[in-house]
């Protein structure tokens, strides 16, 4: 067996700092003037439960080839604009819009189940969301007249933004506001409301609250170290480390480090524990699909949710590869395959636990793509379509407004860059709102929501 000494044991139990989570306090906030009249969160029935699920499609996904107009006409429009990108109107899946007839629409070839789910009343679209301050024409644009997010269509920014929904250097998440305020909530005071299986994130991240990171494979314990442990060497061992942890009282740095290290651990063990307890899912994920299987950890610790005593959680989950400046067309097949098939796989599980009206998942994206091809692919945009998933969704309908796909157009700010009708800001507060979060909170959570009318765009059952 390899000695240990005090140099590995510390750097071991900093690799768990970082990966493991944190304690998080209560904080509150002296908002006013929200647009939604909310139910308080607080005093919610001892049974409920509600989960946000984001999945976020880092790098612009393409969506207007993800949700096509079938329609002759508007079909004809879009194959213009999209030139050799187009899809060809044969292909498209059908999916049933009755609230706006004239207007059909279909999905890309690769999204069978995302069909099944739609024409099943169990997700909806949310057209031509994007980054917003406030509503933009195309002639407010071209004049300079318009108060836009920071740096549009660069990738950083726009994750920054769409996360934050802030244009200020104070950076921290609409989610991670929303767990601030509500932190009384759950009675588990050591798990964050808010947990996230691609690392650090704005979106999480609040003024008291950090997202606790763990990864599809579960939780992973120190190396060297069994939390089980029975064999003498092995308690040894984990008691020096608990000794050294004890020692480092000499300033502030070490004692921050000594508590932190030590929550993290007893939490990874509660965590594990706790996950350890259900019983293995029925339902069957994909293979071969990181997004799937990320989801399939979610549903892990949607199981656990009554033994680590949690009403309200968040998951963030990230998955790269969308910024389609080259071979978009064969990527895309790809891409959209591995989100349809794992969406319809979270939903069955969801059903499996009985809480399918009680999880909620959407995407969001950098932002769009341009209408335009650059011969093999498409380059930065603005405006993009969302889907939203779960059994509180009023689904197989399309919300916000579906733009006009015509370069130069009233919806083009030029290069075939859609503005956004929809903002960020209406669709995550509509998200919060079935959420709970208390309406005294939504001017803080969403600062840019008060320069909208409409706010709560209707996805959800009444």
């Amino acid at each position: 067996m390899k000695p240990i000494n005090r140099r590995i044991l510390l750097r071991n139990a900093c690799s768990v700092a970082l990966g493991s989570g944190a304690l998080y306090a209560s904080s509150s906030f002296a908002a006013a003037g929200a647009q939604f009249q909310l139910a308080n969160a607080l005093t919610q029935p001892a049974d409920d439960y509600k989960a946000l699920v984001c999945i976020f499609l880092f790098g612009g996904n393409d969506a207007f080839n993800m949700l096509v107009p079938r329609s002759d006409a508007e079909y004809n429009v879009y194959r213009a604009s999209r030139q050799t990108l187009a899809l060809e109107q044969g292909s498209l899946l059908p999916i049933n819009t009755p609230q706006n007839a004239s207007l059909q629409l279909g999905l890309h070839a690769a999204m069978p189940q995302v069909q099944q789910l739609f024409n099943s009343g169990k997700l909806s679209f949310v057209a031509n969301v994007g980054a917003l301050v406030e509503p933009v024409t195309r002639t407010s644009y071209q004049s300079n007249k318009a108060l836009l997010p920071p740096q549009l269509f660069s990738h950083n920014d726009q994750q920054t933004f769409l996360q934050s929904l802030q244009s200020s250097a104070r950076r921290n998440g609409w989610a991670g506001r929303a767990a601030d305020a509500m932190s009384s909530v759950n009675a588990n005071k050591k798990l964050s409301m808010n947990i996230s299986l691609s690392g650090s994130n704005i979106w999480q991240s609040g003024a008291s609250v950090t997202p606790y990171s763990i990864d599809a494979g579960g939780i992973k314990e120190l190396e060297n170290f069994n939390t089980k442990a029975t064999d003498a060497r092995e308690l040894s061992r984990i008691q020096i480390y608990k000794t050294l942890l004890a020692q480092q009282q000499e300033n502030i740095f070490q004692r921050e480090f000594a508590r932190t290290q030590t929550i993290a651990w007893d939490l990874a063990g509660e965590v594990k524990a706790a996950l350890d307890a259900q019983a293995p899912l029925q339902t069957a994920f994909p293979a071969n699909n990181p997004l799937a299987n990320n989801l399939k950890m979610v549903a892990q610790l949607l199981s656990a949710r009554n033994a680590l005593t949690v009403k309200r959680q968040t998951f963030f989950i990230g998955i790269g590869d969308y910024d389609t400046h080259g071979d978009q067309l064969r990527r895309h097949v790809l891409l959209l395959g591995q989100l349809s098939s794992a969406l319809d796989a979270f939903y069955k599980a969801t059903e499996e636990l009985g809480i399918a009206s009680q999880v909620t998942t959407f995407t969001t994206s950098d932002f769009g793509r341009t209408l335009t091809s650059n011969g093999d692919g498409t380059d930065h945009g603005w405006g993009s379509h969302q889907m939203v998933m779960g059994g509180a969704i009023n689904g197989g309908r399309i919300y916000g407004q579906f733009p006009e796909l015509i370069i130069g157009g009233k919806d083009d700010i030029g290069e075939g860059r859609i503005i956004p009708t929809t903002s960020m800001d209406q669709y995550a507060a509509t998200l919060a709102n079935w959420y709970g979060l208390p309406s005294g909170n939504f001017s803080d959570v969403f600062p840019n929501l008060v320069r909208f009318n409409g706010v709560d765009l209707g996805f959800f059952k009444s």
